[in-house]
């Protein structure tokens, strides 16, 4: 990996749509788009998959972000991690709450909602059995479809992440 390389391939501008495409949301590019940046074509859809699960859902931003830090750990995704965790916080998650994903299942801090976002997470993530009573009881099919696409990009997401070993970005802690 070259010193100007966010990832195992050499580093490249990121394409002009991506930038506009962040522009419009008010974010900074980081080193996941700039290693996609190889693929504009590729990156622009990933881009609008990513926005619409973050601003167009109607599962709580909390909620998503316990769906995603639960499918990080199981990915071993440090670089997801590093992204998610301040932003499970920031969405109103609490310390106890993210230092306990790992074990969940014997933590009492955990609502009855949460509790069925990460079993699906577990399911989506490491085939553990779902619940669908618990998720039935909790959320709404379109809900559902919300939490399936959102643990299904991020396994994707982390998978990518590992194959091209994008690097965390500068200022973030793996």
């Amino acid at each position: 990996m070259s010193r100007d390389s966010v990832s195992r391939l050499p580093g490249t501008g990121l394409p002009p749509s991506a930038s506009r495409r962040l522009a419009a949301v008010g974010r900074d590019p980081i080193n996941l788009h700039r290693a996609l940046g190889h693929a504009p074509a590729l990156l622009a859809p990933v881009l609008d998959l990513i926005h619409a699960l973050r601003f167009d859902a109607e599962v709580s931003r909390a909620l998503r972000e316990l769906m995603i830090c639960r499918i990080a750990q199981i990915e071993d995704s440090a670089y997801e991690l590093a992204h998610h965790l301040p932003m499970a916080a920031e969405s109103g998650l609490d310390s106890e709450q993210l230092a306990a994903l790992g074990r969940w299942r014997e933590a009492d801090c955990f609502s009855t909602p949460q509790r069925a976002v990460l079993g699906y997470a577990d399911h989506l993530g490491a085939g553990a059995p779902r619940d669908d009573a618990a998720l039935d009881a909790c959320f709404s099919p379109v809900e559902q479809t919300e939490l399936t696409v959102t643990g299904a990009t991020y396994i994707a997401l982390a998978r990518m992440l590992r194959a091209l070993e994008v690097r965390i970005d500068e200022g973030l802690s793996d």
